[in-house]
């Protein structure tokens, strides 16, 4: 199932906070305002920068950061840069994106490889990484000039949703 963030911004918090109804007994009333105030705002996001995934993979230069770890102890619970993004979010107007929230998605994300160096998906993640760059480079200088700028982001898209998967 896609996350549909216009169709989360347009729900009413009223029903949804209702007592008895579901999701008021999933999750609390704060936590529900700030789902539906994030969708907004990825709305907004989605309006400036054309994507989501164009927005986050920019503070990565659209290149996962591939972190070598040998041990579980040395895996942060958040980084500069998750603080950095996280700060961004917030001045946006998105709720509950602490930098701690931002790095867990972003390992989830595939933004970042924290995948311990002796684990067997570390590797396939990097080659998945390579590979995925490579493969957009070739398919980018096939095409023509005229329209190669939307081309190359439509498919960068594809492949960091594939790439983001695939590292999970």
């Amino acid at each position: 199932m896609d996350f549909d963030p216009a169709a989360v911004s347009k729900l009413n918090e009223k029903k949804l906070i209702a007592p008895g109804s579901v999701s008021s007994s999933l999750l609390s009333e704060l936590k529900l305002r700030a789902i539906i105030e994030n969708a907004r705002q990825i709305s907004k996001v989605i309006d400036e920068f054309g994507s989501f995934d164009e927005y986050i993979w920019s503070f990565v230069n659209h290149k996962p950061i591939i972190s070598k770890f040998r041990y579980p102890r040395q895996v942060p619970v958040k980084t500069p840069k998750a603080d950095v993004i996280s700060k961004d979010l917030v001045r946006r107007g998105f709720r509950s994106v602490g930098p701690t929230v931002i790095y867990s998605f972003m390992q989830v994300a595939g933004i970042t490889n924290d995948h311990l160096t002796g684990c067997f998906r570390f590797q396939e993640c990097i080659t998945a990484a390579e590979g995925k760059e490579v493969e957009i480079k070739e398919r980018a200088e096939e095409k023509k000039p005229d329209n190669s700028v939307s081309v190359i982001e439509s498919e960068l898209s594809i492949a960091i949703d594939e790439l983001s998967f695939s590292c999970e």
